[in-house]
């Protein structure tokens, strides 16, 4: 009798539960969506703004691993974004929509994955809203289940 090879489901076939992690999947966003960076500038402080109006799409700015103090080339507006824009007060409102709210999160934290329960606390909405959000046919904002 011969081996079936592994059948690996898509992320859209698998129920996600209150356990499952999301993040911003930034490569399926950057495929799908080809104003992403135009969205991601509009969350930039007036100091990054100003810095990244006249340049090209692509800037790479070098980066100091914290943990093996490794110089990396890496996206200037995201990192720009990531590790000083979104962690000025206010930048993410109670009064913005849930979407909004979650994408914040995320760059908030670094992109580092989270639970939909953690999510929902985090935004402030129940886990069935977060779940049903995310796990709809529609991707919002490369908000997407994480894979290790």
């Amino acid at each position: 009798m011969m081996d079936m090879p592994e059948i690996k489901r898509p992320l859209s076939l698998i129920k996600p539960t209150s356990e499952t992690l999301f993040h911003i999947d930034f490569a399926w966003w950057q495929e799908n969506d080809s104003n992403w960076r135009i969205f991601l500038y509009e969350f930039l402080c007036p100091e990054h703004q100003a810095y990244f109006k006249d340049m090209a799409d692509t800037t790479k700015i070098d980066a100091i691993d914290p943990e093996t103090a490794e110089v990396k080339k890496v996206d200037g507006l995201l990192y720009e974004l990531m590790n000083h824009c979104a962690r000025q007060e206010g930048f993410i409102s109670a009064n913005i929509p849930i979407i909004a709210k979650m994408q914040r999160t995320f760059l908030a934290n670094g992109n580092q994955p989270l639970s939909a329960a953690a999510l929902a606390e985090i935004v402030n909405r129940p886990v069935s809203t977060v779940l049903a959000t995310l796990s709809g046919p529609q991707v919002f904002k490369g908000i997407r289940q994480y894979q290790k």
